[in-house]
């Protein structure tokens, strides 16, 4: 077995090779997963500004308090503000941005992809 590069484990058994993709760290692998609504939508829907809220995803590696403020990299595609979403995807750190009232303000950072909850749907 040897590794090509650091996404692929290259094997051969009996003349018959066996390529094996691996994930790199940045693959969304679904390290964190929660609840939110849209607060503030940034750069044409790609990033937003998203309030936690209370549900039974809080598996994000760390003690995201329901309520709180994160910054999420995602393609919201045509959101709008209060739309609800279920995040999958990675923390990325802490994040720096300006507030609509031009305040500095610190939050967790995530970037994955996001899943539509629509009015009503209970089954997310």
């Amino acid at each position: 077995m040897k590794t090509i590069n650091k996404n692929i484990i290259y094997a051969a058994f009996a003349g018959i090779a066996v390529a094996c993709f691996t994930l790199p760290s940045t693959a969304q692998a679904g390290g964190a997963v929660f609840v939110g609504h849209v607060v503030s939508l940034v750069n044409g829907g790609t990033e937003a500004v998203m309030v936690v809220e209370p549900s039974r995803y809080d598996n994000t590696g760390m003690t995201l308090r329901p309520y709180s403020s994160v910054y999420v990299y995602a393609n919201f595609g045509n959101a709008v503000d209060g739309d609800k979403f279920k995040f999958i995807g990675d923390s990325i750190g802490t994040m720096n941005y300006t507030t609509v009232l031009g305040a500095q303000a610190t939050v967790q950072g995530f970037r994955g992809q996001v899943v539509k909850i629509l009015p009503g749907q209970t089954n997310y």
